[in-house]
């Protein structure tokens, strides 16, 4: 049994489910990320996870990942699976059905959250924990939408906490072996490979630290190895037998090879100088807190919380290699260790609210209320100004909601900065939870309704292209069309890249090809473009990604020389 958990009594019961703080905490998130979850229209790789979900249920084939009925070795189909179910369930695949996955995954991920704070946290910091979690910039932007990374955070998370919860106390080894490498074998088939290896990194080295090697070293343990091998084989096998041994590693590697394309030295360093203040701006405001770890004073108080502050330490200081060393890594592909950096804030909080006025490390905590009082009164008015003096800025909003937005940043600033004056519980509560909804509300009002009005309208454009179309067109992909071409638009054939005349079908009258195939070439026939539809997140973009629509020419029209490639297409409009 591991030292944490060898005392004679066992510990109490975790009887989370009956505090109010628990379910005030999933309310909150629940309606956070539920509101205008569907206001804006599908986008980024969200069609991509849609349009694999969509082609399972036409071809029964839940096995193998597919568009336009060509392999997609993107990353394994769990995700499509539940995307899938859900659709099936509601009789649709729309938003709701792409986006729901997410929005449960992050609310579990809270509940795991708070129910691990309560092993070592009072209430109070067990809420906080979930609220900074819910409250992350990138967290609310990705935990709203279809991709994968909310999905792939719970798993990681769980794989790790539900591991850690069992050890420190006392579960039964194969139950606790059992739950992270179940959680794990989940976080595979959401992902890749990365769930398993953070597990194992993580847990060895939180063994190797407590000099507990031997609690690895058990028949529950390859137990739970087993288990992983179960769960990941139940569809690995399956998916290698249809698609071939080699697709059973490119699915895995397929996505993660960008991030070493420029592995020049001048890349490193620059990446390497410049991620750690990107991440650090990524959890803002609550990654401020931070410097009050730098107080001897502070870092006495966990002396009884080491187990598990020491095990987030751990989890960040063993992960943030991976991402930190290659040059082509995002802020974003660390989110699945967010919730250690949550829980260590959440600490931080609970510490804080229990302090005295006089306790110096405290001192702190007001000027980081009232600054946050600042920043957010300072955002109300320049929103305010922006909207009304430059309404046509990408960010400016209707006069109505800037008002109305200034009017809450105003109440807010005012509360917190009385609150800031005050020490205790309920003050600290009201602060953090102001804080939160503030930088929530700025994330589903303003920014929805900027990226409503920035975002080209892929949608109408289809519906055009179809009133375009002759009746019964047969469309032609000359290779893959742009995924959130084919999940608007519907049926698209795919050609793969013609090299000779000899390979385009008799019956292709009309073709259509994504901009970024340029590289290809030229197409051995004559065609000229008739229409483009954008594929972008924005309308102003350096490098514009889109379907240029083109009608084949026959010998008896005129040749013009401009329809003979992509390269002659002129796309200096397009995105108008």
């Amino acid at each position: 049994m591991p030292p944490e958990a060898s005392s004679a009594a066992p510990p109490p019961r975790l009887a989370f489910w009956k505090e109010r703080e628990f379910w005030w905490l999933l309310l909150l998130v629940v309606l956070a990320y539920s509101v205008r979850l569907t206001d804006l229209t599908i986008r980024g790789e969200e069609t991509r996870r849609a349009l694999v979900a969509r082609e399972m249920l036409e071809t029964g084939d839940w096995v193998v990942p597919r568009t336009q009925g060509q392999p997609l070795y993107s990353r394994p189909p769990l995700q499509n699976w539940l995307i899938a179910g859900i659709a099936t369930l509601q009789g649709t695949l729309d938003e709701f059905s792409v986006r729901f996955p997410s929005l449960l995954s992050i609310v579990a991920t809270v509940a795991l959250l708070y129910a691990y704070s309560r092993s070592f946290l009072s209430p109070l910091g067990a809420l906080c924990s979930g609220l900074v979690f819910a409250s992350l910039g990138q967290v609310i932007e990705l935990g709203r939408t279809g991709e994968t990374d909310a999905m792939f955070t719970l798993f990681v998370a769980g794989s790790l906490l539900l591991w850690h919860l069992g050890y420190t106390r006392g579960w039964n080894p194969w139950l606790t072996w059992a739950l992270g490498y179940g959680c794990a074998a989940l976080g595979t088939l959401t992902k890749g490979p990365q769930a398993p290896v953070y597990f194992t990194a993580i847990v060895g080295m939180t063994l190797l630290l407590n000099r507990r090697v031997k609690f690895a070293l058990q028949l529950p343990h390859a137990g739970g190895l087993a288990l992983y091998a179960l769960v990941v084989g139940a569809w690995q096998i399956p998916f290698m037998r249809q698609a071939g041994s080699s697709a059973g590693g490119e699915i895995y590697v397929m996505d993660v090879g960008h991030r070493f394309l420029d592995a020049t030295w001048g890349s490193f360093f620059e990446h390497f100088a410049q991620y750690p203040v990107e991440l650090w701006a990524c959890l803002l405001p609550w990654s401020v807190l931070f410097v009050i770890w730098t107080r001897p004073g502070f870092r006495a108080t966990l002396a009884g919380s080491w187990p598990q502050v020491g095990f987030q330490l751990t989890a960040l200081a063993v992960a943030l290699p991976s991402v930190w060393l290659p040059p082509g890594s995002r802020p974003r592909y660390f989110m699945s260790l967010y919730p250690c950096v949550a829980l260590l804030v959440g600490t931080t909080l609970d510490r804080l609210a229990a302090a005295s006025a006089g306790t110096e490390w405290r001192r702190v905590w007001p000027h980081f209320v009232r600054g946050c009082a600042l920043v957010i009164g300072g955002v109300g008015v320049a929103l305010a100004g922006v909207s009304l003096v430059r309404p046509d800025f990408w960010l400016a909003q209707s006069p109505s909601f800037a008002l109305a937005h200034l009017a809450g940043c105003g109440l807010a600033a005012a509360g917190l900065w009385r609150w800031s004056e005050t020490p205790g519980a309920v003050p600290l509560r009201r602060s953090v939870t102001t804080i939160a909804a503030f930088v929530v509300a700025c994330q589903l009002g303003v920014m929805t309704n900027a990226h409503q009005k920035t975002t080209p309208d892929t949608v109408e454009a289809v519906r055009q292209l179809k009133q375009l179309l002759p009746p019964g067109t047969k469309l032609y992909s000359m290779d893959l069309a742009h995924h959130m071409f084919v999940h608007h638009y519907g049926e698209v054939h795919y050609l793969p890249w013609p090299k000779t005349a000899s390979e385009i079908p008799a019956d292709l009258e009309y073709l259509c090809l994504d901009t970024r195939w340029q590289v290809n070439g030229h197409l051995p026939l004559d065609w000229e473009q008739i229409f483009y539809v954008p594929c972008t997140k924005h309308r102003v973009q350096k490098w514009p990604i889109g379907m240029i629509i083109g009608r084949r020419k026959h010998a008896d029209e005129r040749h013009d020389s401009s329809g003979d490639s992509f390269a002659t297409a002129h796309l200096d409009d397009q995105d108008d």
